[in-house]
């Protein structure tokens, strides 16, 4: 499974970059409904917590005897970074650069390392291996709702074809 986990991890930047690569600015500020983020923002998000969420959390479980793992509001952290504000294309370069050096320092953990444990504020014990599992799973929901705002935006151009599709 970690192999699949790793390639996961390895090619979501340069898929992000796939879908975002037609995209204009506007295009990517848009959000397909109120309460839902924009690709900037998924895009900031994304590169925000690959330290914050993601590593630090590993390297805690590896360096510390069951370490407390914080948790965060991701949508207060989204205010108070501003998401809205940051170039999407800047959050994708920044993830790039980051996810590289993550990727290569998770393919020397051992598995004994991965096997370590930590306890999450919210969902309470879960290992090495659980956190970098989760940490992919969270890449491709990512990904998920990049497709989706993609997909809204093409929807009101379709005429009555929209008979066939209901949108959530």
């Amino acid at each position: 499974m970690l192999k699949q986990v790793l390639e996961i991890l390895t090619t979501t930047p340069e898929k992000l970059q796939r879908e975002i690569s037609t995209m204009s600015r506007r295009e990517m500020q848009t959000r397909a409904a109120p309460n839902k983020w924009s690709v900037q923002e998924v895009l900031a998000h994304l590169a925000d917590v690959e330290e914050l969420g993601m590593r630090s959390r590993v390297v805690a479980m590896v360096e510390q005897e069951n370490p407390t793992l914080p948790s965060f509001d991701q949508e207060a952290r989204a205010a108070e970074m501003e998401y809205s504000k940051i170039d999407p294309r800047r959050s994708l370069a920044s993830l790039a650069r980051q996810r590289r050096a993550n990727v290569q320092w998770l393919r020397k953990l051992r598995p004994a390392q991965l096997k370590r444990k930590g306890v999450h504020e919210k969902v309470g014990e879960i290992s090495a291996e659980e956190l970098i599992t989760e940490w992919a799973f969270h890449d491709l929901g990512h990904l998920k709702q990049i497709l989706e705002i993609k997909r809204y935006a093409l929807y009101p151009h379709m005429g009555n074809m929209q008979a066939f599709y209901q949108l959530s």
